[in-house]
């Protein structure tokens, strides 16, 4: 089913990293390194939302009228899982700030409950992008209260990143913030009866961090 506003990364390396951290057997060790890997080639694929300015600079032999990034990066990870995406996307984009959001979800209704929330001071908020980052878009909920607070910043552009998403909530997300541009290396069949992505890969969290 094709969705509005989403991009599925089909490169073979992604495909070959997403089976190995379904794996139940794999380690909380190599898990994280194959997080990082595809978070590296999630952030290239949504570093086509860059915008570009002209450069002039001088190589060793010539004047040379290139162009770089124009836009201030902003991280946002969604404590905690989506710190297991920082790394990965600061590889690409070292001089990105990052911003941090705390959201859990309530287990009996689902819904998102904010916690904390920081942001950093930049330059010209028009000419930025905040990359919000959560390795499972499952009901959507923490994912369209992120954006909402990333709306409220006045940013120019607002990016969402995960690395498996769900049908329930890519349409909620749709359904409240048409306009937000999601990037994902997977699209699963559904959500279980207790909100958890199926196949999926568990919780992203606790894998992450060995905390299961």
């Amino acid at each position: 089913m094709a969705y509005r506003n989403l991009v599925q990364l089909n490169h073979p390396l992604v495909q070959s990293y997403m089976t190995k951290i379904r794996d139940k057997n794999r380690s909380y060790f190599e898990f994280r390194q194959y997080v990082d890997k595809l978070s590296m080639l999630l952030a290239y694929e949504a570093g086509k939302e860059l915008g570009l300015k002209s450069s002039k600079i001088k190589t060793p032999l010539a004047p040379f009228n290139g162009t770089v990034i124009k836009d201030e990066i902003v991280l946002m990870p969604i404590l905690r899982a989506g710190l297991g995406l920082v790394n990965g996307f600061s590889q690409i984009f070292p001089e990105a700030r990052i911003s941090h959001l705390g959201v859990y979800r309530n287990e009996v209704t689902l819904q998102p409950i904010r916690y904390y929330f920081k942001f950093p001071k930049l330059k010209d908020r028009k000419n930025s992008i905040v990359y919000i980052l959560d390795p499972m878009l499952a009901t959507g909920g923490s994912m369209c209260s992120a954006i909402d607070e990333a709306k409220k910043t006045g940013v120019g552009k607002i990016v969402a990143a995960c690395l498996v998403a769900a049908p329930e909530g890519i349409k909620e997300v749709r359904k409240y913030h048409s306009d937000i541009k999601i990037f994902t290396c997977s699209v699963d069949k559904k959500l279980n009866n207790v909100g958890y992505i199926v196949p999926g890969l568990g919780d992203a969290g606790d894998r992450l961090f060995g905390t299961i």
